[in-house]
């Protein structure tokens, strides 16, 4: 009687212990998801087209840099040198861009409109931040790209770190 009552015993716990920890098991998985940090979407994604860029030095045409009145269309065309730089936080990994603030480049946390940056290939991209681009010396650049940007536009690899472009400016 005493191995029949050990037995039951070692049963009755053997049982319990399986009962304790499916229901650890089903407690973890009844827990609902931890919440991601939702991504920025882009809106609307960049579209690239096939339109050959003009290459060349710095140009203007509208208000932008010459204090001319603008033309009555709603965009500003300029070219000159894009860089490029890993991204602004909390658009890392997105096609986004860096803009000079006198091209309308600032830093809200939003997309603060849209620029079309034609390399070998065009792109509608997003206006994120704003860089200071060497702006007015020598080295000027017109436009920093992200990373993902800079594999829309260009056919280049992104560690010879400059290529030509014309941007369409949306105002």
């Amino acid at each position: 009687m005493k191995i029949r009552t050990g037995a039951a015993v070692a049963l009755i716990v053997a049982a319990i212990a399986a009962i304790v920890a499916t229901a650890g098991v089903a407690a973890v998985s009844v827990r609902p998801p931890a919440v991601k940090p939702e991504a920025p979407t882009l809106a609307p994604a960049p579209r690239v087209e096939d339109l050959p860029p003009e290459r060349g030095g710095v140009t203007v045409r509208g208000d932008v840099l010459s204090g001319t009145p603008a033309t009555p269309a709603p965009v500003s065309e300029v070219a000159g040198t894009a860089s490029n730089y890993a991204g602004t936080s909390g658009w890392m990994g997105h096609a986004t861009v860096a803009l000079p603030g006198d091209l309308g480049g600032r830093y809200t946390g939003e997309v603060n409109g849209f620029v079309t940056v034609c390399a070998d290939r065009c792109a509608r991209l997003p206006v994120v931040d704003w860089c200071q681009c060497y702006w007015n010396s020598a080295d000027q650049r017109v436009v920093d790209l992200s990373h993902a940007a800079w594999a829309l536009v260009s056919d280049r690899p992104l560690e010879s770190g400059l290529v030509n472009v014309r941007l369409i400016l949306e105002r």
